[in-house]
C-alpha cells in the first residue's frame, strides 16, 4: 500500500524519490498479523510517533490507523509480517513480509562490534545500513545473524532488528536501554512473563550464561544455539524452551 494505495501482487507501484528515500531519511515500524489480527498496533504506532519526534518527522496517526485496519484485510496470507515506512517527503508504504521458519537447531550469532549513532538512539529510522552490513558479515561467516556489541566497552548491545536475553539462575538478563538500544515491544511483554532483570554484561560474561533468546516481533523468541567464539548452549534445554513458550504465551494473550 503506497499513500493509502493497495498496490495489487505483481505491480511494483510508484515511489517518489524523496530525500527520506535517497538519504535513508524516516522512520520504520515492523508489526505481525495473526489471523489478520495485529499484536499490539497500538505500542509500535506510540514507537513510530517517538521515533518521528527525535527526528522531527510529521506522521499523521489517525491516517495511519485507517491505513492499517484496511491492509490487515488486505495481505495474501493471514499470518504474516508487516512494515511501515514513512518518508521524509511524507509517503507512506506498507509492505507485507513472509515470516521466516524457525530454526529447530537454533540461532548461530557472530559477535560483531558496532557504535550507536548518539543522534538517534532508541529510534527505529530508515538508516539501518550499519544493522544490515553486521548481519551480512554474520552470514558470511556462516552464521544466522550478528550480536552488535560495543565497539568501545565490550558491551553486550541487541541484535540487529531484534532483543537478547539470556538466563542467569533461571532469570532472564537483557542490557539496560540505557545503552542506547531500543525499547523493544516483545522484551516488554517477555517481563510480564518471566522474572526479568537488567545488567551490563561484557561479551564473555555470556559464557555462563544458561542459554540465551533472540526476541522480536516477528521472530518471537527463539532459543540461541552458539554465540560464535563466546559461548554454546542448548536449545532444547528445559529452561529455554519454557522461557520461549512464556513469551509466546504472553504474545497470544495480547492478540485475542
Amino acid at each position: 500500500m503506497i499513500d493509502g494505495r493497495l498496490v495489487p501482487a505483481g505491480d511494483v507501484g510508484r515511489v517518489a524519490v524523496d530525500d527520506g528515500l535517497v538519504r535513508g531519511d524516516g522512520a520504520f515500524e515492523g508489526m505481525r498479523l495473526y489471523g489478520r489480527r495485529p499484536r499490539t498496533p497500538g505500542l509500535h504506532l506510540d514507537r513510530l510517533q517517538r521515533t518521528a519526534d527525535a527526528i522531527g518527522l510529521a506522521v499523521d496517526r489517525p491516517v495511519l490507523e485507517a491505513e492499517l485496519a484496511a491492509f490487515c484485510e488486505a495481505t495474501a496470507n493471514p499470518d504474516c509480517g508487516v512494515r511501515l515506512i514513512v518518508t521524509r517527503g511524507g509517503q507512506r508504504v506498507w509492505r507485507e513480509e513472509a515470516i521466516i521458519p524457525e530454526d529447530p537447531a537454533g540461532i548461530r550469532l557472530l559477535p560483531v562490534p558496532h557504535r550507536i549513532t548518539p543522534l538517534l538512539v532508541g529510534a527505529k529510522t530508515l538508516s539501518y545500513a550499519a544493522n544490515m552490513e553486521a548481519g551480512r558479515r554474520a552470514r558470511s561467516a556462516a552464521c544466522h545473524d550478528a550480536l552488535l556489541v560495543d565497539a568501545d566497552a565490550g558491551l553486550v548491545l541487541e541484535g540487529p532488528t531484534w532483543s537478547l536475553g539470556w538466563l542467569e539462575a533461571g532469570t532472564l538478563v537483557f542490557p539496560p536501554l540505557e545503552l542506547g538500544i531500543l525499547d523493544s515491544i516483545t522484551r516488554r511483554l517477555a517481563s510480564q512473563a518471566l522474572p526479568v532483570r537488567e545488567r551490563r554484561a561484557g561479551l564473555a560474561e555470556l559464557a555462563a550464561a544458561e542459554g540465551a533468546l533472540v526476541l522480536s516481533t516477528i521472530q518471537e523468541a527463539r532459543p540461541v544455539a552458539e554465540i560464535r567464539g563466546v559461548a554454546a548452549y542448548d536449545p532444547a534445554a528445559p529452561g529455554v524452551l519454557a522461557a520461549a513458550a512464556a513469551v509466546r504465551e504472553a504474545i497470544a494473550a495480547v492478540v485475542a
